[in-house]
């Protein structure tokens, strides 16, 4: 992956990461004479004659030393260093050697002689070169930086004078006053050459140091003086600096600036404020008297919280910014594998897993957004704006996926409690898992999450709200720790309104008329009525800003909230007209009016509640804006007229909600009993039934609408539907009690994840900053404080059809007609299907198994068609079962079902005489289409993987009289209930119905067979063939065949199972498939020595039989194999001959399989007893031997190439030949 970019990168990153000892490293220089090839002789330094050092002890060192520049490029350098001075050892000598190097002089001659200096008098004679002492002239020169400072020693002083530097002369004691004839110093002075023009920077040899100074001296020109000179040389070497600065600029300019870009547009997280060392050292001042330096004996702070983040790579960060190029291009795939690719570097960049998930949020994948979201999250957990996203993005999902409510819901309250072990105090967090926990059901850990809240903050009524509706739900399961739950919220209510009365009202929590309905509804629940309407009258004053007139306190009626003035310009202390009349009747919302009148009709104040019930009468009120903006109002009227026993108006009141269907099951219930009251056992009959259909839960409303149905069946004669009725009520009355013991036992679960909110609660101090800016929208959360009205589903497919026993002829004769129309519709759904069934599509199938559900259930709900016993099972009932569980329910459903138990007749002789008449279709289709429907869709529910569901049908059709009269009939419906189990790997049911058709077709040999193939084509962990039922069946089938062959009484052996009594065994001789059958099981039971009793017996009866001759050769072998076997050598004998008798039978069949399954099976059984000399030939055998394969069988492959060559190669590998190993693995195991 190439960029015009990356060449620059590298670059920069060689040049920052370079070693300071390697050699030739620098970027090169701008100086024009830097491209100069210089000879070696002119530019190096050379040793003179005679002085100490030795000769051709040349030295090339890299250019630079501290306070030296470096030599241009391409120029050798050579130094002489004294003896015992290396690189790196002495640098002070170097250093102070290159602050005294002088410029020749400007005379042109080559054999111009240098200037001489003397070194320092503390180095031995013999450790440097001599020089002549003479002085030059005054000069000054320009240094990037300052010199390193040099050790003073008996020598010259040095003192420095604004930046210029004077040189005095050095003393001559111990020194050579003149150089040698004929010799030239340049030991640190390089004089110009021919081949080196006038004004060439000096080579100057230096230890390998870092570059430190850069000292440039040109020769001036004639009379030219050092002030001018220096002057001159100041100019160049500031002009020389900007140079070097620019070219270095130029290098990373490019890089920094897209950089800069790049993280602008991904900023890294502000790091986290500093704490204990870091603060203390970096960010705090010294204080007087205090030391700057740590302490020795201070104890060490240790660091807490995870650490902090790597900063990204170069390799990342580019990849950050090609994802970023790729994205603004419009190539958002490309982007999204740019950011995987960093992500695979370093998974813990929290970049990456940002970009990620906008990149996938982008392209539409937002459950993986969601994911790269947790990541990025997971990364910086101290950072709760991430996990608040995170819980934004799994609400959205929820409502997309409404099948996976359940687990992103979940997914939400973890992460909303991720934000909360950071800040416990965080209140959008707080909320938002409350209300996920209500929606999850969590009535506790919402309460919970409520109450915290309301500590922290009295006046958050969006917390009250919440904490009133979890009071009462805690409260209506009856267990004594939630009993105080209302009134401990009437209390946080209380002191809430306290402090809004004194403070005045909070625009951040604003209360309103829902707070003043949410108080009252808490006193009314718990009984506290007359509280509820003080409170509701001084808080609707408060809210009308009539707070002032308390006398209405004190009057026991509400003319405070007539529409009119005619009773209360009777109250003394009422001005008319100091408020408007809109703050008194007029003024109170209706649902507090409603709320008004239920207290009051509580209290038994008849004549006040019907003046408030006059504002929602259904004579007297626009009926429809009432259904649709205020229905609750008119069912909670309903509700407190129904209990306060004014039945026949509670029954005005239901009756538009029942028309509009807005009526749940308990409701339905009281409308019901309403028209019971009245008479009208129809509408009660009605009511009840839609209560039934509309609830199948374990509601007490749905346990009444069964009890209540019931008693009226049963006062008609309708014993048996009353039946019905009554044990499924004491069913539904079980699974209650069930459920309620469920709750007490898991009681704890729902706060589990509370457990640590007591530890990370912060103590009262200043809130941390957490340094996140949170993307959420401005102002005070708004979590929901009322239970959402819950959308109406539709009904469910009801299981039986119940019948309208009370319904007039007339209609029952329209409801007939209609159920009619509907059952003709899905026949013909499925006569289309049956005619496309080769090409069906996804939506036919589709509507062929809800056609067939249909249908399906209309036959199963018909009396007729089934015994009374048979059709309490299909029902999920069973009538000995429930007369033993009613005496712990229900005392009313005990004596009833007791009761309808001696009253019902199954035996009718009206059920007797329609039996006898045999009928020939239903609803006009004939029965055999019937079945062929059944059976259709069963295996249609297979095939969906609906196993349980097609078994049910299939157990339908066998149960039902008209089928079980045939026994071909019988045998399809138990081929296809075998098909199902095959298809859903049952092998216990496999199995089951085997054994139903040898027990149907007693005494033969297809059965027999029929059980081994179900058993061979269903493998399961848990083996059902070999089962002890199974054995002593197989065994009674043998010991009655054995006593037909011997003459004795050839009587049935009495199955257990509905087995056929009388019947005797037709065959001649023994049935040798029950005999290698039964043989089979007790051989994979290991019972060798059993297995062989009945072995030999078939053997005797089929001598030629190579499946015989086989099963008792493997049984003589793994006989032998067993630990308790007394002559194995013997057994072994006896099970070969066996097996080359087997072998031979095979080997002379003309089907290359037969022969190959001879080889094979032979060198598996020498493969066994561990002879694999002679397993290894025949395994040969089998590669030579092969079958045409092309079309394989339904029991599977008939070629055994493979398993042999495998068999073979593991030969091959335990003796070491490797090459056999490869050459038969290429051959025949490369699939």
């Amino acid at each position: 992956m190439s960029h015009p970019f990356s060449s620059t990168f590298d670059a920069l990153q060689a040049h920052f990461t370079q070693k300071p000892d390697k050699p030739n490293s620098q970027l090169g220089s701008t100086n024009p004479t830097s491209t100069q090839t210089r000879e070696p002789s002119s530019s190096a330094i050379s040793l003179p004659v005679g002085s100490h050092a030795q000769p051709g002890k040349a030295v090339a060192t890299q250019a630079g030393v501290d306070g030296v520049d470096e030599c241009p490029e391409g120029t050798p350098i050579q130094s002489h260093l004294p003896p015992g001075v290396g690189p790196g050892q002495d640098n002070r000598f170097l250093a102070r050697a290159a602050m005294l190097s002088l410029q020749t002089t400007s005379r042109p001659s080559p054999t111009t002689a240098p200037e001489a200096f003397q070194l320092r008098s503390d180095i031995p004679r013999s450790s440097y070169i001599s020089i002549q002492p003479k002085p030059y002239p005054d000069f000054q020169f320009q240094t990037r930086t300052p010199l390193p400072t040099i050790r003073q020693s008996p020598g010259p002083s040095f003192s420095r004078e604004s930046g210029n530097q004077a040189i005095p002369s050095w003393p001559s004691a111990g020194m050579p006053s003149n150089t040698p004839p004929g010799a030239t110093n340049t030991a640190f002075v390089t004089t110009p050459t021919p081949s080196q023009p006038i004004g060439a920077p000096l080579s100057i040899g230096a230890p390998s140091q870092p570059q430190t100074m850069s000292t440039r001296i040109d020769n001036p020109p004639v009379g030219t003086t050092s002030q001018e000179m220096a002057e001159d040389m100041e100019e160049e070497m500031a002009e020389e600096t900007a140079e070097d600065e620019t070219e270095a600029m130029d290098i990373t300019d490019s890089l920094l600036e897209r950089q800069n870009a790049l993280n602008v547009e991904n900023p890294l997280p502000k790091l986290p404020p500093k704490r204990g060392f870091s603060k203390k050292y970096f960010m705090a001042e010294n204080k007087p008297g205090q030391s700057s330096q740590r302490s020795r004996k201070a104890p060490s702070t240790k660091k807490r919280g995870p650490r902090k983040a790597v900063e990204p790579t170069g390799d990342i960060k580019y990849r950050l910014n090609m994802a970023s190029n790729a994205w603004l291009g419009g190539r958002l795939d490309e982007a999204i594998e740019y950011v995987q690719d960093a992500i695979r570097i370093n998974a813990e960049t929290f970049q990456a897993w940002t970009l990620l998930a906008s990149f996938l949020q982008e392209k539409g994948d937002k459950k993986g957004g969601l994911t790269a979201k947790v990541f990025a999250a997971t990364l910086q957990p101290k950072e709760i704006g991430g996990w608040l996203q995170c819980a934004d993005l799994s609400i959205e999902l929820r409502d997309q996926y409404p099948d996976e409510a359940d687990d992103f819901l979940q997914q939400a309250i973890y992460y909303y409690s991720s934000a909360l072990r950071v800040d416990s105090n965080h209140r959008l967090a707080r909320h938002g898992r409350a209300a996920l926990s209500f929606e999850m059901g969590r009535i506790k850990s919402a309460a919970k999450d409520y109450a915290f809240l309301v500590e922290r903050c009295h006046t958050d009524v969006y917390a009250l709200r919440g904490l009133a509706e979890m009071s009462v739900l805690l409260a209506d399961t009856g267990k004594a720790p939630f009993a105080d739950r209302p009134r401990a919220a009437i209390e946080a209510y209380r002191r809430c309104i306290a402090i809004l009365r004194e403070d005045g009202l909070d625009s951040r929590y604003p209360f309103d008329w829902k707070d003043i309905r949410a108080l009252v509804e808490l006193l009314a629940y718990v009984e506290r009525f007359q509280d509820a309407i003080h409170e509701l009258r001084s808080l609707s004053r408060f809210l009308l800003t009539r707070a002032d007139e308390e006398f209405w306190d004190s009057e026991n009626d509400d003319r405070e909230w007539d529409v009119d003035n005619t009773r209360r310009i009777n109250v003394e202390g009422y001005q008319d007209g100091r408020y408007p009349h809109s703050s008194y009747g007029s003024g109170l919302p209706l649902d507090l009016r409603t709320k008004l009148a239920v207290c009051r009709l509580k209290l038994g104040h008849e004549d006040e509640a019907m003046r408030h019930l006059e504002f929602i009468d259904p004579d007297h009120v626009d009926l429809a804006e009432m259904l649709d903006n205020h229905p609750d109002l008119l069912l909670e009227g309903a509700s407190a007229l129904y209990e306060a026993n004014r039945l026949p108006m509670a029954q005005r009141y239901y009756e538009p909600l029942r028309s509009a269907d807005l009526l749940e099951t308990e409701p339905l219930v009281r409308l019901g009993r309403c028209y019971l009251n009245a008479g009208d056992q129809e509408q009660a009959e009605e009511c009840f039934t839609a209560a039934i259909d509309q609830d199948e839960s374990n509601s007490e409303a749905c346990i009444d609408a069964r009890y209540e149905l019931a008693k009226m069946y049963e006062a008609a004669r309708e014993e048996r539907e009353a039946y019905i009725l009554v044990n499924e009520a004491i069913r539904l009355q079980e699974a209650r009690d069930q459920a309620r013991e469920r709750d007490d036992l898991e009681d704890n679960d729902d706060d589990q994840e509370e457990d640590d909110d007591a530890a990370n609660a912060r103590a009262p101090g200043p809130k941390r900053d957490i340094g996140t800016k949170q993307k959420r929208a401005k102002g005070p959360p708004k979590p929901r404080a009322e239970k959402p009205k819950k959308e109406r589903k539709p009904k469910a497919q009801q299981a039986r059809r119940r019948p309208k026993v009370f319904a007039r002829n007339e209609e029952r004769q329209r409801e007939e007609d209609k159920r009619s129309r509907e059952l003709a519709e899905a026949w013909q759904v499925v006569r289309n299907y049956r005619e496309s069934s080769e090409a069906a599509e996804k939506d036919e199938f589709t509507a062929f198994i809800s056609a067939g559900q249909k249908l399906v259930n209309d036959f199963r709900s018909y009396k007729d068609f089934y015994p009374w016993d048979k059709y309490l099972a299909h029902l999920g009932l069973d009538q000995a079962r429930e007369k033993v569980n009613a005496r712990k329910g229900n005392p009313n459903l005990l004596a009833m079902v007791e009761r309808l138990s001696h009253n019902i007749n199954p035996e009718d002789p009206s059920t007797e005489r329609q039996t006898k008449q045999v009928p020939v279709s239903y609803r006009g289709v004939p029965f055999d289409e019937w079945l062929l429907l059944f059976l259709e869709y069963a295996i249609s529910l297979a095939q969906v993987g609906k196993f349980e569901q097609a078994y049910k049908v299939c157990e339908s059709a066998r149960d039902a009289s008209i089928f079980a009269k045939s026994k071909e009939d019988l045998f399809l419906i138990h081929v296809t209930w075998a098909a199902c189990a095959l298809r859903g790997r049952d092998e216990e049911t496999c199995v089951a119905v085997a054994r139903w058709f040898m027990r149907e077709y007693q005494y033969d040999t297809d059965p027999f067979r029929m059980f081994s193939a179900l058993a061979r084509l269903c493998p399961s962990p848990a083996s059902w063939y070999a089962s002890g039922p199974v054995q002593k069946y197989m065994l009674r089938q043998i010991k009655l065949m054995d006593r037909a062959i011997g003459e004795r009484a050839a009587e049935d052996s009495g199955d257990e199972e509905d087995a056929p009594s009388g019947r005797v065994y037709q065959g001649k001789e023994l049935d040798i498939t029950l005999l290698m059958l039964y043989g089979h099981i007790l051989f994979i039971s290991n019972s060798f020595t059993y297995a062989l009793n009945y072995f030999m017996r078939a053997y005797s009866l089929d001598p030629q039989n190579s499946m015989v001759i086989l099963t008792v050769g493997h049984c003589y072998v793994h006989y032998a194999l067993k630990r308790q076997s007394e002559n194995r050598q013997y057994l072994l004998t006896q099970g070969f001959l066996f097996l080359h008798q087997y072998y031979d039978i095979k080997i002379a069949s003309p089907d290359a399989a037969q022969r190959q399954e001879a080889h094979y099976n032979l060198a598996r059984s020498y493969h066994a007893i561990g002879l694999p000399h002679l397993a290894a030939d025949y395994y040969r055998r089998v590669l030579q031997d092969v079958p045409d394969d092309s079309a394989n069988g339904i029991m599977g492959r008939n070629d055994l190439t493979q398993e042999a060559a495998y068999n073979l190669q593991q030969f091959c590998w335990a003796g070491g030949d490797m090459q056999a190993v490869k050459a038969v693995a290429e051959k025949h195991l490369v699939l």
